[in-house]
């Protein structure tokens, strides 16, 4: 205690009072980044939407990877800052802050980093074209720590239909008279056929996610 910050001394007394092992708080600390966004039910459900499938079931991989930290002898602890969806925003004014969030939210995870003096290391969970970049300068701006990213994947595409990609274009389908509004509506529904995961087409979601790996921030084969 003579030799600790008071912040470290503090940051113990907080990691007690939120139910950790007293025992286990000298252990070396990891910090899980995440872009989870909604709440989704522990059976799937959703009790609040996210803004996209991308980050809707990221909270799945970010435990996981806490509960190995944890297995290996360290102490997770865990912080995200959620992400966008400039296909939701197409059309409208929130277009304008779908490319200026990436630097907002690199600045945001690098602040979340620093505020965990005592971190050794830092593994990074994100999928879509917002928030993997995001992730990526992040832990490519804090080159002292140890650091790895996991991507979130793809979502499923559906057996008959469209993809995320094409199905973007009902809305001027349906304006032209080329899809009736029962026909959009399947397609609608049926795109994205699992509830996590980014969109399957070779976007820049995928696209960062195969860039992640090939510049060795992921592990191989780790992407989409």
């Amino acid at each position: 205690m003579r030799s600790k910050p008071s912040g470290d001394i503090f940051g113990m007394t907080q990691s007690a009072g939120m139910g950790w092992k007293a025992s286990e708080l000298g252990r070396d600390h990891y910090l899980v980044l995440s872009t989870q966004g909604g709440l989704r039910a522990p059976d799937g459900q959703p009790v609040a939407l996210g803004f996209h499938t991308g980050h809707w079931e990221i909270a799945l991989q970010a435990e996981a990877a806490a509960e190995r930290l944890h297995k290996l002898g360290g102490l997770p602890f865990a912080a995200f800052c959620s992400d966008p969806c400039d296909g939701r925003t197409q059309g409208t004014v929130g277009m304008f802050d779908s490319l200026p969030y990436r630097n907002d939210a690199a600045q945001v995870f690098r602040r979340l980093a620093r505020s965990l003096p005592t971190r050794k290391g830092i593994l990074g969970v994100a999928t879509c074209d917002k928030g993997l970049p995001a992730m990526m300068m992040a832990l490519a701006g804090m080159g002292d720590l140890p650091s790895v990213i996991v991507p979130g994947g793809v979502s499923l595409p559906p057996e008959q239909g469209e993809d995320a990609g094409a199905v973007q274009t009902i809305g001027a389908r349906f304006s032209h008279g080329m899809l009736s509004l029962d026909e959009a509506t399947e397609l609608g529904c049926k795109a994205c056929a699992s509830p996590g995961g980014g969109c399957q087409f070779l976007g820049t979601a995928a696209t960062s996610q195969v860039v992640a790996e090939a510049m060795g921030m992921a592990v191989p084969h780790s992407a989409l």
